[in-house]
């Protein structure tokens, strides 16, 4: 009988941050019949109790205070495994600790283009750019999540990663609406941190179309009150509707037929591959190397410029039949990276660095 490898993923799996979404997702998907799975959750999340909705699971509920049974959630992960995985930058160096002392192999995923405010913003959060850099050195292994990460992080800043790519997926809970329409009359932006992901240029574009809807989603973590700005310059076509549940979600995806993300920093964006799913293809900028998972005029648009994308909204307007050709292809795009596909490329990884020697 083949011994099953123990996993320990490192994130809070009823909390809606990107990691922790990808840790439940890999908890649902991954192999029960090849691997024995660990995870967190929190007294409290977004998410329901995890604990019974996941069969073959084993989950550590951290109590109050978070803050001290982290360190114990923590510890009883990575005393069980053979391997952790290790997404986040909490704790790092307290983990670093109990990979040493029991002898764990791990791996990590780096899931940002660093660039200079990226960079200070990480500098600041471990203290100084010595320590910033170990702590992606201490892994067994590392990982980006999309080529050019790769590349660009080296380049700039001697992160070194392995030289395959390991892609986040998706779950593509949402199915396109059959009958939308056959013209734009309503576009979406949805993030968090919005000023940072461009909200004030979508403003812009959508002064530039009074025929046409602009719903945008999400949070302005406190840096502006995006109500406010609306009105102080008396736009008329645009509704924020805050925060959005999934549900809510896959309401506003079925009114929509394209999602613009006008930020100059992502990762690799999940949000396109959700509005995907539902067939709302996206525009999107190309400094973070979209281009590789996006081929413009096809399943969306990657552009250069603000004006660009004002460009094409009205190209889309005076043609509609390529939005709807992009909506087809859109979808095609998301089923390429679900997570019930690319499960396939992490279970590899987990059992090579199983196999592989510690650094």
């Amino acid at each position: 009988m083949v011994k099953k490898i123990k996993i320990f993923l490192g994130g809070s799996i009823n909390y809606t941050n990107a990691q922790n979404l990808n840790c439940l997702a890999l908890a649902k998907y991954l192999d029960k019949e090849k691997f024995i799975i660990y995870t967190l959750q929190y007294y409290s999340g977004m998410l329901k109790d995890q604990r019974g909705e996941i069969i073959g699971v084993n989950i550590f509920n951290c109590f109050r205070p978070a803050k001290i049974s982290l360190y114990l959630g923590f510890l009883w992960g990575i005393w069980n495994c053979d391997v952790a995985y290790l997404p986040k930058s909490e704790l790092w160096k307290y983990n670093r600790f109990l990979l040493w002392l029991f002898n764990k192999k791990s791996f990590s995923t780096v899931e940002g283009i660093f660039d200079e405010v990226a960079f200070n913003n990480a500098i600041k959060a471990y203290g100084s750019e010595k320590s910033f850099l170990s702590a992606k050195k201490y892994f067994t292994k590392l990982y980006s999540i999309t080529a050019y990460m790769n590349q660009y992080n080296k380049e700039k800043f001697n992160i070194v990663t392995e030289p395959n790519t390991l892609y986040l997926g998706v779950e593509n809970s949402f199915v396109p609406l059959a009958n939308k329409g056959n013209t734009l009359n309503a576009i979406l932006m949805i993030g968090n941190d919005l000023v940072r992901k461009g909200a004030l240029e979508y403003l812009d574009i959508a002064t530039k179309f009074d025929q046409i809807e602009f719903i945008l989603a999400g949070s302005g973590n406190g840096k502006i009150d995006l109500n406010k700005e609306i009105k102080d310059r008396n736009i008329k076509n645009v509704k924020y509707v805050g925060m959005v549940s999934t549900t809510q979600l896959k309401e506003l995806l079925n009114i929509v037929q394209l999602h613009i993300l006008p930020s100059r920093s992502e990762g690799f964006p999940k949000v396109i591959l959700e509005t995907a799913s539902a067939g709302v293809p996206s525009v999107i900028y190309n400094d973070y190397g979209a281009d590789e998972w996006i081929t413009t005029g096809e399943n969306g648009w990657v552009v250069k410029t603000v004006d660009q994308m004002i460009t094409l909204v009205e190209a889309l307007v005076a043609n509609p039949s390529k939005l709807q050709e992009a909506s087809k292809r859109a979808v095609a795009l998301a089923e390429k990276f679900d997570w019930k596909i690319l499960v396939k490329d992490w279970e590899e990884v987990i059992i090579d660095v199983y196999n592989s020697e510690k650094n």
